[in-house]
């Protein structure tokens, strides 16, 4: 009889730290990843930019976006995620310079956002396409080819 009780309070004890716990699992893991932008094409000419070492960080709520050891000294900056329609677009808006782990409260300006393909500081996107492999994000400014990585 002893046992059974404490395998029923065990039991409810396990059931009570489960029941607390927020599972961070991606919204779509074909969008949340880490992406290699390769190059994007402005809409209003039609021009290609080519991309060396620039990435993206996507995650449920946040959005990092970055040249990491490349020559152009880009930089780094963090914004906020959100879905939209569904899934059928995506927002990141609020980009901050990064600082050593998390925002330095100094937001970004609109012209250090060019380089990824983003002309304002808070863009949304159509999403063209994501396989898990390749996605292919759409704004009014340009259309941005990014590779799994």
């Amino acid at each position: 009889m002893l046992q059974t009780i404490k395998f029923i309070v065990l039991l409810a004890l396990t059931g009570i730290a489960f029941a607390g716990c927020d599972f961070k699992d991606p919204i779509d893991e074909n969008i949340e990843g880490f992406w290699q932008l390769e190059y994007f094409e402005t809409s209003a000419d039609g021009a290609r930019h080519d991309c060396e070492r620039m990435y993206f960080g996507i995650t449920r709520y946040v959005v990092e976006v970055a040249e990491k050891y490349g020559q152009h000294n880009y930089g780094s900056f963090i914004g906020r995620f959100t879905y939209k329609d569904g899934r059928t677009k995506v927002a990141m808006e609020d980009f901050k310079h990064r600082g050593n782990t998390s925002d330095n409260h100094v937001d970004a300006t609109v012209e250090e956002l060019l380089p990824f393909g983003m002309d304002a500081t808070s863009t949304t996107f159509t999403v063209v396409s994501a396989t898990g492999k390749r996605l292919i994000l759409k704004s009014d400014y340009a259309t941005l080819y990014l590779s799994k990585f």
